[in-house]
């Protein structure tokens, strides 16, 4: 079992989730290139992509894996249609 300190999270993962919801990052966009290879995006989750595509301004830790994702997303989607 975990400790009761283990399960809670600290301040600065709370600001970090704040921050994360306002500036674009990979995470969002990488998880919403991998819902848009499974099944056709939602408006709402198409908003989140395009908002999410500049990736982390601070960084380009995976633009790389993005762009080879994004391109299979798209190859995915010329498919279904």
């Amino acid at each position: 079992m975990k400790k009761k300190h283990d399960q809670q999270r600290s301040l600065a993962d709370l600001a970090y989730d704040a921050v994360g919801t306002v500036i674009p990052n990979c995470e969002s966009a990488l998880r919403m290139v991998e819902i848009g290879q499974r099944r056709p995006l939602t408006l709402k989750e198409k908003f989140v992509l395009i908002y999410n595509t500049p990736l982390c301004p601070h960084c380009n830790c995976n633009r790389e894996k993005f762009i080879e994702e994004k391109a299979k997303m798209v190859s995915v989607a010329s498919h279904r249609t």
